[in-house]
């Protein structure tokens, strides 16, 4: 068993994902959750693991966060937001 609080792993943040929206289909694509994942890949952000938040998806700070990027995260966030 892997107990993990966050991830910056690309593979494993689109899991996360596609763990709390079930009913719908998430891919590592340009029009689904590929530009967040750039961002996690990047180490710009980090997903938090949903079993440990309450079934929730979390996107958190990663250790090349820059206050500058916050609207190109939002942005590719939106899709989990709206």
């Amino acid at each position: 068993m892997e107990v993990q609080f966050a991830t910056c792993v690309r593979p494993k943040a689109l899991e996360y994902i596609q763990k709390v929206y079930p009913s719908k289909e998430i891919t590592d694509t340009e029009d689904s959750a590929g530009p967040l994942l750039d961002l996690v890949e990047a180490g710009v952000v980090r997903v938090q693991d949903p079993t440990m938040y309450g079934n929730r998806i979390g996107i958190i700070p990663g250790k090349n966060w820059d206050d500058s990027r916050r609207g190109e995260v939002t942005k590719a966030a939106a899709l989990f937001t709206g």
